[in-house]
């Protein structure tokens, strides 16, 4: 009888922490790399900052131009873009929310330079 108070006690607060820990939520910032004419980059750096604790993500952009940020606290971010042949784009206000995935869909790559 004993053993069997302990485990449904564990196992009570091991569902307390899990619904604890499901109510903190994460957030998911993704899109797309075109250039003027709406053709994909591929390879761009992709740099997500947020803006309150200046904690920096990196990625590439796929060879789709898509690139994406998973399991990112919910905050404002800056989200910077570079590619080989094009001008570096800065976007701010990102705004990273649970349950609400944004999608930038800023014409990334505007303007080629010259070279």
């Amino acid at each position: 009888m004993r053993l069997l108070r302990a485990v449904a006690s564990t196992l009570t607060m091991l569902l307390f922490a899990i619904s604890l820990w499901s109510q903190t939520g994460t957030s998911t910032v993704r899109g797309t790399i075109t250039d003027p004419q709406g053709r994909v980059v591929p390879n761009a750096n992709v740099t997500l900052t947020n803006v309150e604790t200046n904690a920096v993500r990196t990625t590439k952009s796929t060879d789709t131009g898509s690139y994406v940020f998973d399991l990112i606290t919910p905050a404002n971010y800056r989200l910077q873009v570079e590619a080989t042949g094009f001008k570096k784009k800065v976007v701010d206000k990102v705004q990273a929310l649970i349950a609400n995935l944004p999608r930038p869909t800023y014409n990334w790559m505007s303007g080629r330079l010259l070279r």
